[in-house]
């Protein structure tokens, strides 16, 4: 399977993290969708002081009848007693459900509970026990199912195959008509690694979104929120009521919620993608949004409580693997630059010159840091091998750094775009890495990569992801996603952390050697 881990790493000069759609504050929108309900209560009474205003499909009872009724009333005693435990001791943010049954003017319903604890009040979603739309599948099912997943995962043997496993299982256990595994590039953007869909559905394997598809508002909410399902785009949203919490005197803070409901603009992004209905569950690797599972279908679908909780479940698994996996590749990197750097160091404290050390004999630092070129400024000297820059355009260089007081380590995979001027020699040196010997006298050891241009395939035009109205306020999402290619130019493939590392160990051995040799 093709390793995406270049492409994911490519830079893109552009920012699409729209500061626009990442500040609409999507956690106070005071609007739920249908498929379940919800009710805020005060402490310590647990009286109803607000109620979403569809109750009324749920239960016999209106909003009016609801408000101002202490929830104990409607449970038995020993779940009261189970639910208060749980409001009182909760110390952590994962929201455990508990099952329920509210008995409300003489009848009973059972009910799935997200209990959310706040510091003035406790907000409770609601959902009917047994959810319609999908198959239904026991515990012990989706158990055999999840262990047998993770079997095959643990024997993946790269991230897009991980990728690739989650999504094949998670269609086959929903029933999605597609699902697609989406890596986050360092600005946001992600792109599509994995995929598993029906023949009808739009291919968008091995394409780019640009980062305003999920801005940064929406990315922080999925470290609150174990999924984002919409059921259907086509539903009316819920208000609760009343629409201020008379507890703050605000909209209740809906961060933590799944019914919360979604913005305009984003329904009509599914509305653009031909769907009705979607689900996304985050992964998260070090503590960090790595990517999406993301699953749309043409039609209706309400997957039930349980398979969503296994889905939970099941990407969480996901995400450990990814870390394990990165982690794995890291360390298979270390060893074999560790080698190479042992080898390169045992020549060069035999060596009688910086140059010597480092440009000749059997390993070099070429080979260490896979550079096309390096150059060493050094005693009033420059010495180059391979491609390098002029000696003019080197001590242009060495001026920049000056100016800018260049003093540690310092890397780049895009160098045209911090040096305009290097735009010059760009097929030679768009990637640059710099290890500073004595910076205040100009003396550097500098190692190029070349340029690497790359055709970057987009879903859609990135550059109008967001359509504005004439009034500044209104904005659409693109309407095509048909394939928008443009080529990367300026760029070189990206200095891994591993490499700095080891470009930080050298530097400190050309000092070290300095040092001895000198005094």
């Amino acid at each position: 399977m093709k390793d995406t881990n270049a492409m994911v790493n490519l830079t893109i000069k552009k920012d699409y993290d729209s500061d626009f759609c990442g500040s609409i504050p999507l956690h106070l929108v005071n609007l739920i969708q249908p498929y379940g309900f919800m009710m805020v209560l005060d402490k310590p009474q647990h009286r109803i002081v607000q109620i979403s205003d569809n109750v009324g499909d749920f239960v016999p009872a209106s909003v009016e009848e609801m408000l101002e009724n202490s929830f104990a009333n409607l449970l038995p005693g020993y779940q009261y007693d189970e639910i208060l435990s749980k409001i009182n001791n909760q110390k952590t943010e994962e929201n455990i459900p508990v099952n329920v049954v509210l008995s409300v003017n003489g009848r009973e319903n059972s009910f799935t509970a997200l209990i959310h604890p706040k510091e003035d009040y406790v907000l409770i979603e609601l959902e009917k026990s047994q959810s319609v739309g999908a198959t239904d599948t026991s515990f012990l099912e989706l158990y055999q199912q999840v262990k047998y997943i993770t079997s095959q995962l643990k024997n993946a043997a790269s991230i897009p195959e991980i990728a690739q496993i989650a999504v094949d299982s998670i269609k086959k256990l929903t029933g999605f008509d597609r699902v697609l595994g989406y890596q986050f590039d360092p600005k946001w953007n992600g792109i599509v690694i994995a995929q598993a869909k029906e023949e009808n559905m739009d291919d968008y394997m091995g394409l780019r979104f640009p980062a305003s598809d999920v801005p940064k508002q929406a990315r922080d909410l999925y470290f609150r929120n174990p999924y984002r399902l919409i059921p259907t785009r086509e539903y009316t949203p819920v208000r609760l009521i009343p629409v201020i919490n008379p507890l703050t005197q605000r909209f209740t803070d809906l961060s933590d919620c799944n019914l919360r409901s979604v913005a305009p603009v984003h329904l009509e992004y599914l509305a653009n993608l031909k769907i009705m209905s979607s689900m996304s569950l985050p992964l998260i690797v070090g503590n960090k949004l790595w990517g999406l599972i993301s699953c749309h279908h043409k039609t209706p679908i309400l997957p039930g409580y349980e398979l969503r909780s296994a889905l939970e479940l099941l990407c969480s698994i996901v995400s450990g693997q990814l870390s394990g996996k990165e982690r794995e590749n890291s360390v298979q990197l270390k060893a074999q630059l560790k080698s190479v750097h042992a080898e390169l160091l045992e020549q060069f404290y035999n060596s009688s010159s910086i140059a010597e050390g480092l440009l000749e004999g059997e390993t070099s630092l070429h080979s260490l840091l896979d550079l096309s070129g390096i150059a060493i400024i050094f005693e009033g000297s420059i010495l180059t091998s391979g491609s390098t820059p002029k000696n003019q355009e080197l001590k242009e260089l060495i001026a920049w750094f000056r100016r800018n007081k260049l003093d540690k380590i310092y890397s780049t995979d895009n160098l045209p775009n911090e040096f305009v001027q290097s735009k010059d020699f760009k097929e030679i040196a768009s990637g640059l890495i710099v290890l500073p010997i004595n910076a205040e006298q100009g003396e550097f050891i500098l190692g190029f990569r070349k340029e690497v241009t790359q055709t970057v395939s987009w879903g859609g035009n990135p550059h109008q992801a967001i359509q504005m109205e004439p009034d500044g306020k209104t904005y659409h999402p693109r309407n095509s996603f048909a394939v928008y290619q443009e080529q990367v130019k300026f760029t070189s493939l990206p200095w891994k952390p591993e490499e700095i590392e080891a470009a930080e160990a050298i530097r400190s051995a050309v000092l070290e050697k300095i040092v001895r040799d000198r005094y």
